[in-house]
């Protein structure tokens, strides 16, 4: 006797909400601001959540900056999404060094805060 499976049931699509810009320009601004990590563990909590934020925004940033490919405002996105993606890439290199690493929080923080502005200036040309 033949053995069947059962039909695997299509993905539901999942609800597409926008990124929370406010809490991601929260985040930028605090390790913008911080002059020296409290412990080690906050700092690496913080570079999580940068990163997490940046990845996230280069998935919101990158259909928007195709969309506007051919403007100023979409060329622009484009090239930050390429420094977004080289400072991501650049993660694994960064030194245990507290310094070393408050250093790369900044950069992260930094390309976020403009992958913000270019989610915003790119949704409103929409």
């Amino acid at each position: 006797m033949k053995q069947r499976t059962a039909p695997v049931p299509a993905p539901v699509a999942a609800e597409q909400r926008p990124p929370d810009i406010a809490t991601m320009r929260a985040t930028a601004h605090r390790a913008l601001a911080l002059a020296a990590p409290s412990t080690a563990m906050d700092l690496t909590i913080l570079i999580s959540q940068l990163r997490g934020h940046v990845e996230l925004m280069v998935r919101e940033v990158e259909p928007l900056a195709a969309q506007h490919a051919s403007t100023l405002p979409g060329t622009l996105a484009d090239t930050c999404l390429g420094e977004a993606r080289r400072k991501l890439d650049a993660g694994a290199d960064i030194r245990p060094l507290a310094s070393a690493r408050l250093a790369y929080a900044r950069r992260l923080a930094r390309v976020l805060a403009a992958l913000c502005e270019h989610h915003r200036n790119l949704s409103e040309e929409v």
